[in-house]
């Protein structure tokens, strides 16, 4: 069986929406954030506080940032550096958002980021060791969760966590 075949059409809608949604904020790629924004309504994620607005501020702020994660700012912190201040320096000598990414070269359709492309590998592990032979939602938001970055930061804040996850996406099957 092809691996395309195996995405639910939900995931597969997941992946078209993920796209629309860095579209839609004229992203460089194809985040990971994008994907959780797409996945707001999964099933697996009925019950958590996840208010859009609250993630696409988080979301635009890690961009702002270069990347950087409240757990990088705090690290820094820890050594003497207030990313805020330096952030803020940066932008006024050379313009506001200077340190996101901008968008790259592409041939055809919309580019992916690896942590995108990483994420999507790795549900497809989740389903398998779920004993899954689809992929679902629920397998896309555990990838989402193994993740290093801001879509686990943001989900593990709001009481998401890869134990309750992985329990409703057994119990799904069991549906």
């Amino acid at each position: 069986m092809m691996i395309a075949e195996r995405f639910t059409k939900e995931a597969r809608e997941a992946v078209k929406t993920a796209v629309a949604e860095a579209e839609r904020v004229h992203a460089g790629e194809v985040g990971v954030e994008h994907l959780l924004l797409a996945l707001l309504d999964a099933p697996v994620l009925a019950g958590f506080d996840l208010p859009r607005g609250e993630l696409e501020t988080a979301f635009r702020d890690y961009r702002r940032k270069g990347g950087l994660t409240k757990a990088d700012a705090e690290a820094l912190r820890g050594l003497g550096i207030d990313v805020e201040k330096v952030i803020d320096s940066v932008e006024q000598s050379l313009g506001a958002g200077v340190l996101r990414p901008g968008p790259r070269r592409r041939w055809f359709g919309m580019p992916l980021e690896a942590d995108f492309k990483k994420a999507l590998e790795r549900s497809l592990r989740e389903a398998r060791d779920l004993g899954h032979n689809y992929l679902g939602s629920e397998h896309v938001v555990l990838a989402l969760l193994q993740g290093r970055g801001i879509v686990a930061e943001v989900l593990t804040e709001r009481g998401v966590t890869y134990g309750e996850i992985r329990k409703r996406a057994a119990s799904a099957r069991a549906r």
